[in-house]
């Protein structure tokens, strides 16, 4: 995969800030305190172990999970504010899952066109003429009449990442989206993402694909036990991380060839 190269970033305001995050299911404590940060076309990548608490650090973005305590600001409003919009939050934060989600009842146009035609309003020709050209860009415009059981697997994430994008967000969660995936499958997805990158789109991506991080990411946090323990540029942290947890990390990650 060729990677393009990473934007420059500009000093802004941040697009998501969360400080002494905390999330408990029942006497599981998943987020223990956590604080981050992200600025607008920036790529923040969380890696750790399964159950670190990647995934439910980017539900918790996005109102899918309401924490315990702590902040979570979002283009500069508390997401703990009872009287937030959870679908106005929703349709400016994209998220696409570890499953695909697609609707197997909906083709592949209509997957895409569904949320701009009810949440936005747009006429069904204008929403269908731009899934075609989302589509086309992905090199999907033939699949725009196939229904999500005659994909492969690579082919509906693409379409799963297409439907978020349609919406317009201004924040787009990635939770994991090759996980669910054939090992041949993955490069095409994450092609697309790093393309993404590349364009400049704010994002915030829970991986377990280590090369791929140190690629296309500005920022790369480590997180275990539900603590962000390090984080900075992927250079340092792949390169010469300064914390024991993450070098024993990395160094199971080295030791089972996947970096």
């Amino acid at each position: 995969m060729v990677t393009p190269a990473k934007p420059v970033l500009r000093a802004a305001k941040p697009v998501l800030r969360a400080a002494g995050v905390r999330k408990s299911f029942g006497a599981l404590e998943v987020l223990r305190g956590v604080d981050l940060t992200i600025s607008a076309h920036q790529v923040v990548c969380v890696i750790g172990s399964s159950g670190s608490g990647k995934s439910t650090l980017l539900r918790c973005c996005n109102l899918l999970e309401r924490i315990d305590s702590g902040t979570i600001e979002l283009f500069g409003h508390d997401l703990g504010d009872e009287r937030i919009d959870e679908d106005l939050v929703r349709r400016h934060t994209g998220m696409v899952f570890q499953a695909f989600n697609l609707f197997p009842h909906l083709n592949v146009l209509d997957n895409v066109t569904l949320g701009p035609r009810r949440v936005l309003r747009l006429q069904r020709g204008l929403a269908e003429q731009r899934a075609q050209e989302m589509l086309a860009r992905i090199g999907l415009a033939d699949k725009a009449a196939e229904y999500p059981d005659r994909l492969s697997g690579g082919q509906q994430q693409r379409v799963a990442i297409v439907r978020s994008l349609a919406m317009g967000p201004r924040l787009l969660l990635l939770d994991e989206v090759t996980s669910a995936l054939d090992p041949e499958l993955v490069a095409e997805v994450l092609d697309l993402v790093g393309e993404l990158a590349h364009q400049g789109m704010t994002m915030l991506i829970a991986t377990h694909e280590m090369g791929f991080a140190r690629d296309v990411a500005n920022t790369v946090c480590f997180l275990e036990g539900g603590v962000i323990v390090e984080s900075g540029p992927p250079e340092r942290i792949f390169g010469d991380p300064t914390e024991q947890a993450t070098r024993r990390f990395l160094q199971r990650i080295v030791n089972a060839g996947r970096l």
